[in-house]
């Protein structure tokens, strides 16, 4: 079981993260000189990186086979692990970090209702809820100034959109026609939101939640017959993934103006883009004949470079910060999962 995010965003690792007792997962790395680092916090057998910031800071989550929990985990440029739990709880896991280091999350509970939390540069989880959320709050992204963007669920385990600002404050939202959910995905330093939202016929299309909180909706192709916008930079371009009506993922770019560009890598059978930085490079993975994942960075130029960590038998780039570097998770021979980092 690996965490494909073919489905909605996030919430569909929930499951996985919660389970990892028979998961394991891994990653890959950067642009430019591919310098690849891999690495695991002590005693994991599934390590997902998630994010990092423009410090090279990087989050996620790890499943700790020593007492059968998922942690977060917090890695700094000089190669530092530092992990993490709410006590009493069987999942804790990070998905963003902001400049300053503080790391957003959720954690699961005894009663079912999963908490977000932020994580102070002090060590400290701080526990928050979205009006109205009745299953949980899921934390998806996180910008440099410490705003969130994520889904929180009610009680027919129907997700709706959530901002929390820089201050605390929540906002809540759904797209207008949103049958099946509205799930944020990414967030820029603007505090706008991207992600999708599920139609009356379950067909998911693309959002974008400007700062004004008006929503635009859209689909990145004619023939598509799903679209899953992943992350937003800070010009309003958004990138993300689509199915066309033979069922193949290509990835997409979205301009400020909603120009629409569809791409894949060379020998692509399946493209997932999952994030874009302020420079315009999106990092992402794509799958070929053989069904086996590769990691890509895509330049702003539309020229691709492909990696993979040593000994990867599948490898899932996840995010890229300003400066190029990737982060993401692998898997090896055994199907064991390891986090990466690709530094420019």
């Amino acid at each position: 079981m690996t965490p494909h995010k073919t489905f909605s965003s996030r919430e569909s690792l929930l499951a996985c993260a919660a389970a990892v007792c028979v998961c394991t997962l891994a990653g890959p790395p950067a642009l430019g000189k591919q310098t690849i680092v891999t690495f695991d916090p002590a005693n994991s057998i599934a390590t997902y990186a998630w994010s990092l910031n423009d410090k090279g800071t990087v989050t996620g989550f790890y499943y700790d086979v020593s007492d059968n929990t998922t942690k977060g985990f917090l890695r700094t440029p000089d190669g530092t692990i530092t992990t993490f739990a709410n006590p009493g709880s069987k999942v804790t896991a990070a998905y963003g970090v902001d400049t300053k280091g503080r790391v957003s999350g959720y954690w699961s509970t005894d009663d079912g209702n999963f908490p977000g939390f932020v994580r102070s540069t002090n060590g400290k989880l701080q526990p928050f809820w979205a009006n109205g959320s009745v299953t949980g709050t899921f934390p998806n992204a996180m910008n440099a100034t410490s705003a969130i963007a994520g889904s929180y669920y009610d009680a027919y385990s129907v997700p709706h959109g959530f901002l929390r600002a820089k201050d605390g404050t929540i906002s809540t939202f759904d797209v207008a026609g949103d049958a099946y959910g509205t799930s944020p995905a990414g967030i820029n330093g603007l505090d706008a939101v991207t992600g999708h939202y599920g139609d009356a016929s379950g067909i998911n299309h693309g959002f974008l939640r400007t700062s004004d909180g008006s929503i635009s909706t859209f689909d990145a192709a004619g023939n598509s017959t799903g679209t899953f916008a992943q992350s937003i930079n800070a010009s309003g371009v958004i990138a993300g993934y689509y199915f066309d009506s033979s069922g193949f993922t290509h990835g997409f770019l979205r301009g400020a103006d909603g120009t629409l560009t569809a791409f894949d890598p060379p020998k692509s059978k399946g493209t997932f883009a999952e994030s874009i930085n302020d420079k315009g490079a999106i990092a992402g993975y794509y799958e070929d004949s053989s069904a086996l994942a590769h990691g890509f960075v895509r330049a702003a130029d539309g020229s691709f470079r492909t990696f993979d960590p040593q000994g990867s038998t599948g490898t899932f780039a996840n995010f890229v910060n300003r400066q190029g570097d990737v982060v993401g998770y692998y898997t090896d021979s055994e199907g064991n999962y390891h986090g990466f980092l690709r530094a420019r």
